[in-house]
């Protein structure tokens, strides 16, 4: 029955993760076709093709492998033909990459060429893919932080840490310096209403009044079977690795709280800023993913994952016979929206294959036209992103060996959850 669970969640996953992809190719198909650009394919995937039907001059279709998709568009980079023909150095080595009119651009689509396109108009269609993975995760935001509600620490003690967690020993296993909440007598199922004499009913109004109170005793008012009784705790700092903040030593019970849509919005975009610093760091994530491949080597909670990686917590979930199927479900929502938001940040990164490198190719020409417009200048030729190709083919090598690199991680050391 576990097997039926955890391939329902690999399921889950995998659908979310083509309909995303999906939705993303449609953002840039959609405005494409609009502009008159010919679109010859669109496909969902990678690899060798499972279907594919043709519909008017685009074939449409599903791939083997579902970490990616594209669409083809006539004339993507300019032919040799439409260019200067004095070229420095770096235009000739790059030369390669311009096509010839005669295999990759007919005469009767040339008007219908990509590269044709005035800069706004390259900037929606480009642009068009990553913002249909941000509006899904909007949507998504507001049917779970809205609709549903998220989940938050409530002022109720599930259990009490015994000693206050070390580098040397985070799961308080061994003997350790008692913590604020065991010394101060708090008991599971103790509900906390005051902290220095201020009523809180969640952890997040109980939060900013233990920084100041660090190292100096404060009165706990708590609800103990129907009776109030008032304790001193004395909060210290917990400095554990890079975390370093006012700890009591509780677990609290969580409870769903209903959010408006200007709190759901700051969720996500405390989301989207988490991904991109985790991005950012992509560099020290691999070199921390290629240290992790050892079987039963500590594993980063908080570090890059794999689509694999991603099926594991998904199948595990769905298994988990203690969560409800709401939960499980509202879960592989939240872990669908996480993704967009990454496939939104990711596509944004001001690099070729990425549409955020076309993206920067398209506000490079914008400026360029404009700069010739004051000189009195008549714009003559397109801007050459072949020059770009070879950057491209880097960075997808780039990309290739990470993905390598965090999928055997996730198979031969996989995160405990």
């Amino acid at each position: 029955m576990d097997l039926i669970y955890v391939i329902s969640g690999w399921l889950f996953l995998i659908a979310g993760l083509a309909i995303s992809i999906g939705l993303h190719e449609l953002g840039h198909l959609w405005p494409a076709k609009k502009f008159g650009v010919k679109v010859t394919k669109y496909m969902i995937g990678f690899g060798p093709t499972l279907f594919s039907r043709k519909r008017g001059e685009t074939e449409y279709g599903i791939k083997a492998i579902p970490l990616g998709g594209y669409i083809q568009m006539v004339g993507m980079v300019p032919p040799s033909r439409a260019l200067r023909k004095k070229k420095n150095a770096w235009q000739k080595f790059t030369s390669f990459a311009q096509p010839t009119a005669e295999v990759e651009l007919a005469a009767e689509d040339e008007e219908r060429s990509f590269y044709l396109l005035r800069p706004w108009q390259k900037l929606i269609v480009m642009f068009g893919g990553p913002f249909a993975n941000l509006l899904i995760a909007i949507v998504l935001a507001l049917v779970l932080f809205c609709g549903f509600g998220g989940y938050e620490r409530s002022n109720k003690v599930q259990n009490v840490v015994a000693c206050i967690p070390t580098s040397e020993n985070p799961q308080c296993d061994a003997v350790g310096d008692p913590s604020p909440a065991a010394i101060a007598g708090l008991k599971a199922g103790d509900k906390i209403t005051s902290f220095n004499g201020k009523l809180v009913q969640t952890w997040l109004e109980i939060e900013p009044l233990l920084a100041g109170s660090v190292g100096k005793p404060a009165s706990i008012e708590i609800l103990r079977s129907n009776q109030t009784l008032t304790l001193a705790v004395t909060p210290v700092i917990l400095n554990l690795g890079e975390i370093h903040k006012p700890y009591l030593g509780v677990r609290l019970e969580s409870i769903r709280v209903q959010q408006n849509p200007i709190q759901a919005v700051g969720q996500l975009g405390a989301l989207l800023s988490g991904t991109a610093q985790l991005i950012l760091q992509l560099p020290n994530q691999a070199f921390s993913a290629f240290t992790e491949i050892t079987p039963g080597s500590p594993r980063n909670m908080e570090g890059a994952i794999s689509i694999v990686g991603l099926g594991q917590f998904s199948g595990e979930l769905a298994s988990n016979q203690s969560i409800s199927f709401e939960d499980k479900v509202l879960a592989e929502l939240a872990m669908l929206m996480s993704l967009n938001v990454a496939l939104f940040v990711f596509n944004m990164v001001p690099l070729v294959p990425l549409d955020g490198g076309h993206i920067a190719g398209a506000l490079y020409e914008w400026v360029k036209r404009g700069i010739w417009k004051l000189r009195g200048k008549k714009w003559k030729h397109p801007v050459d992103t072949g020059q770009m190709m070879p950057i491209a083919y880097f960075v997808a090598v780039l990309l290739l060996a990470l993905t390598v690199v965090l999928v055997v991680r996730d198979i031969v050391n996989p995160l405990q959850y």
